[in-house]
């Protein structure tokens, strides 16, 4: 179950210390200038802010002087110990079915960590991106979650797998050859997001540990926790309508401009909407929709005014939408 609020698993950075305690150095070295202690090392469910973990594994890089640790550690370790959304995937027939439910319960796990699977069914595609602040150097983390990660699959996998390309945003200029040697194809650094090219096939390998009986049960798990975690969110709606409703009159109503108003970006924005089951257009919609029948029954404005209010470009394109929500137009809602 998630933790507090904000908070992330810290699974990977207890599995990171208690590599570096093996490697022979030190708990005050490990942890000196971070939030940790020698706690974690133990703690079976351990949740910090995202941002303490990262800076642990720059913390690892600076300690060790070497530039690959979070590779090296990472292509040796699998994340079945980040709990239900590895298990939900791993109970899965197939490596497609792997992802997407990793990807559809990672809210479990993290309400920072943003995956996007709308391509991986007709490209084979998968990215992800954390609801962290973009100057937080993160290289160590991310290059340690996705050797890990692959790692996990490939334990898993009836058969050899490696993926088309991998993909991270982060630059790096040197020693890209470990990373290719060890995903098995190319790795683009500086790219628009971390992703991962599978091929088809690939796809379609079926997994060892795939358990129908068992899917079914920790899928079960996992919509009842993304349900609570909805309703902790809720509020979210409700500060999206409000900020679209204080743009409202004042021009076309953008996305972005809300987005900004709310401190996120836009794409954050929509999925946050879309794990709770709307959209930012669908609110859009509804509210013009509420507020318009309020001004046709309540208000004595003229139609333009209406139009206007609800951020129209004219009174044409307002009547267009309200006879796709009505079935009438403006002037015969008002007069029935």
């Amino acid at each position: 179950m998630a933790g507090p609020a904000g908070h992330h698993s810290a699974v990977l950075a207890s599995l990171l210390a208690n590599q570096l305690v093996e490697s022979g150095y030190t708990v005050e070295d490990i942890f000196r200038g971070t939030v940790f202690d020698a706690a974690i090392l133990t703690e079976k469910a351990p949740w910090y802010p995202l941002a303490e973990t990262v800076s642990l594994f720059e913390r690892a890089a600076q300690l060790t002087k070497n530039e690959n640790i979070g590779l090296q550690i990472g292509k040796e370790q699998d994340i079945r110990r980040v709990g239900l959304i590895c298990y939900v995937g791993l109970a899965a027939p197939t490596v497609g079915g792997f992802l997407a439910n990793f990807a559809r319960y990672s809210r479990v796990a993290s309400p920072v960590l943003e995956i996007d699977t709308s391509r991986l069914l007709d490209h084979g595609v998968i990215n992800w991106e954390y609801a962290i602040s973009p100057s937080l150097k993160r290289r160590q983390y991310v290059e340690f979650s996705a050797a890990s990660f692959l790692n996990t699959v490939r334990q898993f996998t009836d058969g050899p797998v490696s993926p088309c390309l991998v993909q991270f945003q982060h630059h790096r200029r040197n020693q890209v050859g470990e990373f290719e040697e060890f995903f098995g194809c190319k790795v683009e650094f500086g790219a628009a997001t971390n992703g991962f090219t599978f091929a088809e096939n690939d796809l379609d390998l079926p997994l060892t540990s795939a358990d129908e009986q068992l899917l079914t049960v920790l899928q079960g798990y996992g919509d009842q926790a993304l349900a609570e975690l909805a309703r902790e969110d809720q509020g979210l709606v409700i500060e999206v309508e409000r900020a679209i409703a204080e743009q409202l009159g004042a021009g076309p109503v953008t996305m972005e401009a809300v987005a900004s108003k709310l401190g996120m970006s836009p794409r954050t924005l929509s999925r946050k909407l879309s794990a709770e089951g709307t959209s930012f257009f669908q609110l859009l919609e509804n509210l013009r929709k509420s507020l318009s029948k309020s001004y046709l029954r309540d208000s004595n404005l003229v139609l333009a005014e209406i139009a206007f209010l609800l951020g129209y470009s004219g009174l044409g394109s307002f009547n267009d939408a309200f006879k796709r929500w009505t079935g009438h137009s403006p002037g015969r809602f008002r007069t029935v």
